[in-house]
């Protein structure tokens, strides 16, 4: 059992293929992690399923949490705690998440982007901290992205800013699920680059860059990169782009590079005053930021 006089939230990160959960005492301390499988292709209520198995792991140990956070890819309205549709999942669509959540455990709920969660702890408690302009990019099974705007948690109107997975870096390029051609996270994404790879596993790819094929498999990888970073850069001019999810470490290798070729590239005033650096918190990041957006809710 975790004693800790402190309030302590649990925080879901609902991925395409893993939930990743933590239970964080306030405000940033993190006593424990577990993570299982999604089951995200079978549908949403195999994803219910599977977060009542990782919120069940905490109550079995006696972790005496006080409120639920729950981050998610794609478009969520926050507010009604509702999913709307995430192109990476299947089946997904108006998915309650909340609501779901109240019923099994009865308490408190709240429900947001998954990267919008990265990019709240970012700011709250890590690398981002003190920046009133930073932009996160998550690289997992897709890409996410996470914005604070004039020092504020930018959602935009319904909820859905911050898909910086979807805008074209190729114009007629690969059919992407969410109804667009070539998405970022088409060619940017874990599944891309597993895809490019023939099935070889994207942190294999990195492992072994200094071998044919996956030397020219990463090399494209990374100039697509190279240029969806520059072109963010170039329309948010943020004081900072941090790099995170589940491809990270793997990015990270090839910061001096990317931050090179936006040096290069980028509008010069953008070049000379964005810096680009790796998230404090890794692939954590989300689940710790649905964990204090729970803090948040509980703290009224």
């Amino acid at each position: 059992m975790l004693n800790n006089s402190k309030r302590i939230t649990l925080g879901i990160d609902i991925g395409g293929t893993r939930i990743k959960s933590v239970a964080v005492a306030y405000p940033d301390i993190v006593l424990e992690e577990h993570r299982i499988d999604s089951e995200a292709k079978h549908g949403p209520n195999a994803v219910r399923e599977a977060v009542k198995r990782a919120i069940t792991y905490y109550k079995e140990r006696g972790v005496p949490f006080l409120g639920i956070g729950m981050g998610c890819a794609g478009s969520v309205d926050p507010k009604n705690g509702v999913v709307l549709n995430s192109p990476n999942f299947s089946d997904w669509k108006d998915v309650p998440l909340a609501q779901w959540a109240r019923e099994d455990f009865g308490l408190p709920v709240v429900v947001g982007n998954d990267a919008n969660c990265a990019m709240f702890t970012e700011w709250k408690i890590g690398n981002a901290q003190g920046y009133d302009n930073a932009l996160l990019l998550t690289f997992g099974t897709g890409v996410g992205g996470g914005l604070i705007l004039n020092g504020k948690l930018y959602a935009g109107s319904t909820g859905t800013a911050g898909e910086l997975g979807h805008f074209s870096i190729h114009a007629g390029g690969i059919w992407c699920p969410c109804g667009n051609r070539g998405c970022f996270e088409r060619y940017c994404s874990a599944s891309a680059l597993e895809l490019a790879a023939k099935g070889v596993g994207a942190k294999e790819v990195f492992a072994r860059s200094n071998e044919e094929p996956f030397r020219s498999i990463l090399q494209r990888f990374m100039d697509d990169l190279n240029i969806g970073v520059t072109s963010l850069a170039n329309v948010f001019d943020p004081d900072c782009i941090l790099l995170g999810g589940g491809l990270s470490k793997g990015i990270v290798d090839h910061l001096e590079d990317i931050q090179a070729w936006v040096r290069k590239h980028a509008f010069p005033a953008v070049a000379k005053h964005v810096k680009i650096i790796p998230t404090k918190f890794a692939n954590q990041s989300g689940a710790i930021g649905a964990a204090l957006l729970a803090q948040e809710l509980i703290s009224g």
